[in-house]
């Protein structure tokens, strides 16, 4: 199977090569970064599944051909039927797919994961409403904590008994636990976008905004859109993104004298994933709109995340300032970005470690662009203390070392080699060069 999987993915580079693109020249057409193309040759991901239909067009083949030249645990397109609820079903001699031990691989957990995903749900007893709810409380808790190979192991089962649940309830309890399957199909998805499987990401984001509609929580879909604008933003569609988290806040912006916190936090979120993406297409002047937009949600909250209003849901009083050091950074704005990430810092109780540390790597860009280099560094190694595992997955975390690397033989830099060592970046002796 591995090896009919490798022949497949050359036969999609030579589809590539053969239409006269480079990995560059596609990824450019595709509006996407070359290091995602990269991923798909290498069998370490596949298309979003909004982008399926371009990529088929552009590499001239038919939805069903592009499938075969990425084969090996593809999605393809995304199609009706996939997004129907899927059928349980009774494997023989029963399935150890959804042992919870320690003692399963990331490849295997993945595997499991990926199968439920895709509609192969075995015969697994029905969970109650109370097991659900405590179910999605601990699979963000996993997620926040960057525990992520606990929580591939925990995700399978657990959404096999929401599976098992729904089709054996009617009515008001029918509701509440498809809201529960699709807050878990939720926490599936930001696990997966992070270890490189943006095609299962997109598809259970479509699952649990399928699901969230039947029930009728609007908060619940808005709290799915921000996601889906932060996978296509990861995909380099950043146009795209901020369109569609300014149409999900547009569409459930409250009051803020009479909203609930969740509705606020909701809200907020989705614009400061509009303004991540306006900053990323160039638009500062935009992304710092939305931002004061955020910075008056933020007023109406608590910034406690121990007790946020919404499992998924990270947005409190400093968020606004967290996303304007991203913004002051693209707009070569160093400085003003470090006077926001002091805001930043020293604020909140019980914020996730996976957050504490995506910002940190943020503020680490924002020394490298003040030239702070060893302030970088001291940061980069705190982000790696703070979540060791979820640091690995953060593409900015390789690039900005890979950078600080190039100017050792320049400045003396401490403990720039165990952060590079920590994200397997390579270091090479100084003063040799490439």
């Amino acid at each position: 199977m591995a090896a009919a999987g490798r022949r497949a993915r050359r036969r999609f580079a030579q589809r590539r090569k053969a239409q006269g693109f480079t990995q560059e020249s596609l990824a450019a057409c595709l509006e996407v970064e070359r290091s995602t193309v990269v991923r798909w040759e290498a069998g370490k991901s596949q298309p979003h599944a909004e982008l399926w239909p371009k990529l088929a067009a552009t590499l001239k083949v038919t939805s069903e051909q592009l499938t075969d030249l990425l084969a090996e645990g593809s999605v393809g397109a995304v199609t009706h039927s996939q997004l129907q609820p899927p059928t349980v079903m009774t494997f023989p001699g029963g399935d150890t797919a959804l042992d919870n031990s320690n003692s399963g691989s990331h490849h295997d957990s993945m595997f499991h994961l990926r199968r439920v995903l895709m509609g192969r749900i075995p015969d697994t007893p029905p969970g109650t409403q109370i097991e659900l709810t405590a179910a999605v409380a601990r699979a963000w808790d996993l997620f926040f904590s960057a525990r992520f190979g606990e929580m591939e192991r925990m995700l399978p089962s657990v959404i096999a008994s929401a599976y098992s649940a729904a089709q054996a309830a009617k009515g008001g309890p029918r509701r509440q636990i498809n809201i529960s399957l699709a807050q878990l199909l939720h926490a599936s998805s930001n696990l997966l976008g992070y270890v490189a499987q943006e095609d299962l990401a997109a598809l259970a984001l479509l699952r649990a905004d399928a699901l969230a509609a039947e029930s009728g929580d609007e908060l619940s879909r808005a709290a799915i859109k921000g996601s889906h604008s932060w996978l296509l933003a990861k995909n380099g569609m950043y146009d795209d993104a901020a369109a569609y988290a300014d149409q999900a806040a547009t569409e459930i912006e409250p009051r803020l004298s009479t909203a609930t916190p969740r509705h606020v936090s909701i809200w907020g979120e989705l614009l400061c994933y509009a303004a991540f993406a306006a900053s990323r297409t160039g638009d500062y002047q935009q992304a710092r709109r939305y931002l004061r937009l955020c910075e008056s949600a933020g007023t109406q909250l608590e910034d406690d995340y121990v007790s946020r209003p919404e499992a998924s849901n990270v947005f409190g009083s400093t968020s606004a300032a967290s996303f304007g050091v991203i913004n002051e950074t693209g707009a070569n704005r160093p400085r003003e970005a470090l006077k926001l990430a002091a805001v930043v810092s020293g604020s909140g109780t019980g914020i996730p470690p996976t957050l504490r540390s995506r910002r940190l790597i943020n503020v680490a860009q924002a020394r490298i662009h003040n030239r702070d280099y060893a302030g970088a560094v001291d940061t980069l190694r705190h982000a790696c203390s703070m979540a060791p595992e979820f640091v690995g997955h953060i593409p900015l975390a390789h690039s900005l070392t890979n950078e600080l690397l190039a100017r050792r033989g320049k400045q003396r830099l401490d403990g720039l080699v165990g952060v590079a060592k920590h994200l397997g970046v390579s270091v090479q002796p100084v003063g040799i060069r490439r």
